[in-house]
């Protein structure tokens, strides 16, 4: 008898071997399927928007003069004097050099990576003649990052709360919304800030909490100092309600891993930047921004904006889900709907609010809604702001589905409540219908780069002309509008690089006054305009209109666009021998 019940428990504890082993078997496929999802969303979006805008502009062209020009070591003391020979160097921040300065760090990154793949493909052919695929690679890269800080963050969580598959569901929350994924190969200095966020948060999750704030430190000093709310918000959390993190800890952490980054950040951005002077990119533009107030230059919004506007725009009807994480509603409606059968038995209590709430995750998500109430003073307000919010929400969605689909496909021997089942597929819709959603914005959104476009169509026009023009040289002007929408370095090289025999000369307008033209008489100096004016002046005819500006027309399941940017062509320029010099 002892032998017998010595065996059978032998057999319990192999089949249950054997369950935790097809697990462990399945799981890794569901969360590699997960993974290829979220990288295919990202790189979907790169190649149906190829081109940038505004924001993007400084890491964009930093990463292409970096990749095509290098470091300019000639000028490695930048308060040397220089002589006229050397006085310009090629670098489009120097003549361009925007509002407020920002770190080349990660467009070193890029460069770096980008021409290490050059460097091993050069036996076999040099990519970096084809300027459109760098700029490909550039943002591909950054993609791969991002991708990676997610990748990272899904396995803690796997850690975490093993068995329940939330790490696959927030990848796949992830690569259904709109624009985690869009602006995954973005190059704004939010991107570069939220790969940095995303490794923090996986570190947090992981209990290693001295870590998370050191990242968030080196995120907040080099890439985006508005990283420091999120800092003090989790902080004060590490400090006072989890108790991991002391205070003499933290001001260890602050203060040596700040002084770090300070000597990376300031020597390389003092050096090419050639201001003269100690240069700290994140600290004027916190200068500029809070201190100064500039940025509600840039229009203004109500404090609620964050809560009411953009998160929902952000997560779509995922957002639906991250209550399901600390509140155990359907198990409530299950308990009552149970309790309501058996008309009130003993045996179908229900559940009371300390079984209602679940508060494992509120450590996580409360501190996050702390740092956007406190961004949320901040009058002007942008979407990319509070990208660092993302993460955990979505990671709140995730685990809310995990729950459901836990409640929904119960272990053997137990049969799935209704509820559960119809809570489960009401998640699952939500996640359809955001996908949906996020497709027609990416179908939007691919029209918003008119500028890019433009310069493309110039280019094929110039190459397809039956005979080649008389002079040798293009003098192309690009207006506000259309440098703001998509023209870049990357572009104006490959125009270069596609008309052989012919030489291109780019003026830019920009903010900057001695960019700018005073009177129309100044556009017969050039060939041709990139203009968001047809009429600019009577010696010039359009030969492309490019159409931007979308608006998706529900009632006509259609995107309305309108003349964004027009390409003119100056009357006789080709036969004209003798430009004017520019």
């Amino acid at each position: 008898m002892g032998k017998a019940i010595t065996n059978t428990s032998k057999n319990d504890n192999n089949d249950e071997t054997t369950k935790k082993h097809t697990t462990m078997k399945n799981r890794p496929t569901a969360f590699q399927v997960s993974q290829f999802a979220l990288f295919a969303s990202f790189v979907v979006d790169l190649i149906v928007c190829p081109h940038s805008k505004v924001e993007e502009s400084f890491q964009l062209q930093a990463t292409h003069d970096l990749i095509y020009h290098g470091l300019p070591l000639q000028r490695l003391n930048p308060w040397r004097t220089t002589t006229e020979e050397e006085e310009d160097l090629p670098y489009d921040h120097l003549k361009y050099p925007g509002v407020v300065p920002r770190t080349f760090t990660g467009p070193l990154i890029l460069a770096t990576l980008c021409n290490g793949l050059r460097m091993l493909l050069l036996p076999i052919i040099d990519i970096a003649l084809d300027p459109m695929l760098m700029q490909f690679l550039s943002r591909f890269c950054l993609l791969t990052i991002v991708a990676t800080g997610w990748i990272r963050l899904a396995r803690a969580i796997h850690h975490k709360v093993a068995g329940t598959a939330a790490e696959s569901w927030l990848l796949v929350i992830t690569a259904c919304q709109f624009h985690m994924p869009f602006y995954a190969s973005r190059m704004l200095p939010n991107t570069f800030a939220l790969a940095v966020v995303l490794h923090s948060f996986a570190a947090w999750v992981q209990g290693k909490v001295p870590q998370a704030a050191a990242v968030l430190v080196v995120g907040a000093t080099v890439f985006r100092c508005d990283l420091i709310l999120l800092l003090v918000s989790v902080g004060l959390t590490w400090i006072f309600v989890t108790k991991q993190l002391s205070i003499v800890k933290a001001l260890q952490i602050g203060v040596l891993t700040g002084i770090l980054s300070l000597v990376v950040t300031v020597p390389l951005d003092s050096w090419l930047w050639q201001r003269r002077r100690l240069l700290w990119p994140e600290g004027e533009v916190l200068y500029y921004n809070t201190i100064l107030g500039k940025s509600s230059n840039w229009g203004t919004s109500p404090w609620y904006w964050y809560f009411l506007s953009a998160i929902p725009k952000a997560m779509l009807l995922t957002l639906v889900l991250v209550p399901l994480s600390f509140v155990r509603i359907v198990e409530y409606l299950i308990s009552l709907e149970n309790r309501w059968l058996r008309q009130g038995s003993a045996a179908s209590p229900v559940m009371s609010l300390h079984q209602l709430l679940d508060a494992q995750w509120l450590e996580y998500i409360l501190p996050i809604l702390g740092f956007v109430s406190m961004y949320s003073f901040l009058g002007h307000k942008e979407m990319r702001f509070i990208f660092p919010a993302i993460p955990i929400l979505n990671t709140a969605a995730a685990i809310g589905m995990a729950r459901l689909g836990k409640l929904a496909f119960p272990e053997k021997n137990k049969k799935a409540h209704w509820i559960a089942k119809l809570a489960f597929g009401g998640g699952i819709l939500c996640g359809v219908a955001t996908l949906l959603a996020s497709l027609a914005f990416v179908a939007v959104s691919c029209w918003n780069y008119p500028g890019g476009d433009a310069l493309l169509e110039l280019t094929k026009y110039i190459e397809e002309l039956p005979e080649p023009p008389t002079t040798s040289i293009l003098h192309v002007y690009i207006d506000v509008a259309a440098a703001m929408s998509g023209v870049s370095l990357f572009g104006q090289r490959a125009a270069k690089v596609s008309t052989p025999g012919v030489e291109w000369v780019f003026h830019k307008s920009g903010y900057e006054d001695e960019h700018s033209l005073e009177s129309t008489t100044e556009f017969d100096q050039f060939t041709h305009l990139l203009s968001e004016t047809a009429n600019v002046s009577q010696n010039f005819q359009v030969i492309r209109t490019i159409y931007g500006n979308p608006k998706l027309n529900l009632r006509r399941f259609a995107i309305d666009r309108s003349p964004a940017i027009f390409v003119l062509e100056r009357l006789g320029w080709s036969s004209d021998e003798t430009m004017p010099t520019i």
